[in-house]
């Protein structure tokens, strides 16, 4: 199973027709205060199987990780990886939403891509703390 994209965006979903949508890929998210609190990120992951995989279910878990490699979220499921169709190799795609995630403070925290416990992939995500804009002075 190779990874074919692994990220971190404002929105994503699949269309009836198999078709991946995303918007507003990121990989960093400014704060005034911390603890700071994100409403909602959408994680995206496109996989290829390797032909001796087709027709197996597989186990993903995508972990995120602060800088001292603590679980702050952890995420997991399965998939059947589908058989190959008219010659096109199959590609899996995993979608979901996380809500309300907290980040203690700033610094470095990392996505993790598991499939059956092997990793795939990272993302890294920098959460950063920035100044409140100073008032226009009289």
């Amino acid at each position: 199973m190779k990874p074919l994209l692994f990220l971190v965006a404002d929105y994503a979903n699949m269309t009836a027709e198999g078709n991946l949508n995303v918007m507003g890929i990121f990989n960093s998210i400014n704060s005034f205060n911390f603890p700071a609190r994100h409403s909602s990120m959408y994680l995206i992951a496109k996989l290829s199987p390797e032909l001796s995989e087709y027709g197996q279910k597989r186990t993903f878990t995508i972990l995120l990780l602060d800088a001292d490699a603590n679980h702050l979220v952890e995420v997991s499921g399965e998939f059947e990886v589908p058989k190959g169709q008219d010659g096109k190799k199959p590609e899996v795609n995993i979608v979901f939403e996380l809500k309300d995630i907290i980040f203690a403070k700033p610094g470095r925290y990392v996505f993790v891509l598991l499939i059956d416990k092997d990793q795939k992939d990272e993302i890294t995500l920098y959460i950063n703390q920035i100044e409140h804009p100073s008032l226009p002075q009289e």
